[in-house]
C-alpha cells in the first residue's frame, strides 16, 4: 500500500469511483423522499450537496487539464459541452411532465404557467416561494438552477484570474474565492435558517459548496497543492475519512433540526465530501467498490434518475395506490421504474446529444487549426508529405 503520485493522478482519464458516488447520492435522495420513517437516518436530502461538490470538482479539473493540454481554456467549448450534456434530458423530462399534466387537464391547477417561467430560465430555486405549493413533479430541479448559474460565472473567473498560468498564485486565489463566498450567505438569510421552508433554496450557501469542489480541483491539479493532500491518497487514510463522513451524514437530519438549520453543518459536510473525493480518486477498496459495473450503470444515469423521481412516484401511485404510503417498497419501485426510464433517456437522448456536442467542438477546433495554419508565414508551414509511388 502506498500513496498515489501526482503523475498518476494527472494521468487518470476518468474517475470511475465518482460515478458510484453519483449513484449513491441519487439513490439516497429517492429513498429519503419515498422510503418513509425507516429511511430518515439516511439524511438523503443532503445528497444534493454531494452533487454540488462533485460538479465543482469535475468541471474545474476538466478546464485545468484543457489549459495544460492546449495552453488555453475555450469558454465556447465548455458551454457547448454543458448545453448538450444538461439541456437534452432536462427538456425531455420537463416536456414529458408538461404533456402529462395537459392530458390530465391539470396544467393550470398545478400552476404550470407560473412554474415554467422559472424552469425555462433556470431560476428553479426561487420557485418554492412563488407558487401555491401544488406539486408539479419537478421541484427537485432546483439544484439545476444553482449549478447553471454557477457555470455561467466560474469558467469566466478561472480564465480572468489566469489560474492555469499563475501556478504560484493558485492557492491564494482559490482560498480567497472560497473565503469571499463564505460571506455571501450572510446577505441571503444568514447562517441559521430558523426552520424556514424556503430559505434553504434562496441561500447562496450552495455556491460556497460548489466553490469548495473547485478549490479541491485546483489543489490536486498543481504539484504544491497535491503535496499537501498526498498523504490522504494512502488507502489507510480512507478509514477515518469514510468513518467521519458516514457519522455526519447519518446524523445530519437530526443535527439540522437541533441546530435550527445551521448552515455551518453544510460547510462541514462539504469539507468531508472534499476529503471523500480524494479517497475515491485514489487506489483502494472503496474506489474499487464504487467503480463496479452496477454502480457505474446507476451513476451514469443518475442525472435523469434524480429529475424523474417526482413524476415517476406520481405514476407509480396512480398505477398501484397502495404505494402511496411512503415505505421501502415504494422507494424501491420508484427507483427501479425511474432507472428504467433514465436508461432509455441515457441511450436515446443523453449519449447521442453529447456526441453531437463533441462533433461540433471537433469541427470548430479543426476550422480553428486551419485558420492558424493559413495565418502562419509560408516558410514555417509544414511541408506536405510525399506521395508514395
Amino acid at each position: 500500500m502506498r500513496t498515489m503520485s501526482h503523475e498518476d493522478y494527472l494521468g487518470m482519464r476518468r474517475f470511475p469511483g465518482l460515478d458510484g458516488l453519483r449513484a449513491l447520492a441519487a439513490t439516497m435522495v429517492i429513498f429519503f423522499h419515498f422510503g418513509g420513517p425507516n429511511w430518515t437516518w439516511l439524511s438523503g436530502w443532503v445528497g444534493v450537496y454531494l452533487f454540488f461538490v462533485l460538479s465543482g470538482f469535475l468541471i474545474t479539473t476538466l478546464l485545468l487539464r484543457e489549459q495544460d493540454r492546449t495552453h488555453r481554456i475555450s469558454l465556447s467549448n465548455f458551454y457547448i459541452r454543458r448545453v448538450f450534456r444538461i439541456l437534452p434530458p432536462y427538456l425531455v423530462i420537463l416536456g414529458g411532465i408538461v404533456a402529462f399534466v395537459i392530458l390530465r387537464g391539470e396544467f393550470y391547477s398545478r400552476d404550470f404557467p407560473q412554474a415554467l417561467k422559472y424552469y425555462l430560465t433556470f431560476l428553479n430555486e426561487f420557485l418554492p416561494a412563488a407558487t401555491t405549493g401544488t406539486d408539479n413533479f419537478f421541484s427537485g430541479s432546483w439544484t439545476l438552477g444553482i449549478e447553471e448559474k454557477f457555470y455561467l460565472v466560474w469558467p469566466f473567473l478561472l480564465v480572468a484570474i489566469g489560474i492555469g498560468a499563475a501556478k504560484r498564485k493558485f492557492l491564494l486565489v482559490g482560498a480567497a474565492m472560497v473565503a469571499l463566498l463564505a460571506l455571501v450567505p450572510l446577505t441571503t438569510g444568514g447562517w441559521v435558517l430558523e426552520y424556514s421552508q424556503t430559505a434553504i433554496y434562496r441561500s447562496t450557501i450552495h455556491y460556497f459548496i460548489l466553490a469548495g469542489g473547485c478549490l479541491l480541483a485546483i489543489l490536486l491539479h498543481y504539484r504544491r497543492g497535491y503535496t499537501l493532500l498526498k498523504p490522504l491518497t494512502h488507502p489507510l487514510a480512507a478509514i477515518p475519512i469514510v468513518a467521519a463522513f458516514a457519522l455526519l451524514h447519518t446524523n445530519f437530519d437530526d443535527l439540522w433540526h437541533e441546530t435550527r438549520n445551521n448552515l455551518w453543518l453544510l460547510v462541514a459536510y462539504a469539507a468531508l465530501t472534499m476529503l471523500l473525493l480524494i479517497v475515491l480518486v485514489s487506489p483502494g477498496p472503496l474506489r474499487w467498490l464504487l467503480s463496479t459495473a452496477p454502480m457505474r450503470f446507476v451513476g451514469e444515469r443518475s442525472y435523469s434518475l434524480y429529475l424523474l423521481q417526482g413524476p415517476v412516484h406520481f405514476v407509480v401511485v396512480q398505477a398501484v395506490p397502495g404505494l402511496g404510503q411512503h415505505r421501502t417498497v415504494s422507494a424501491l419501485t420508484v427507483f427501479l421504474v425511474g432507472l428504467a426510464i433514465a436508461d432509455l433517456i441515457h441511450r436515446w437522448v443523453e449519449k447521442p446529444l453529447i456526441d453531437v456536442g463533441k462533433g461540433l467542438i471537433a469541427r470548430k477546433e479543426a476550422r480553428r487549426a486551419e485558420r492558424q495554419e493559413a495565418e502562419r508565414p509560408a516558410e514555417t508551414r509544414a511541408e506536405p508529405a510525399p506521395v508514395a509511388s
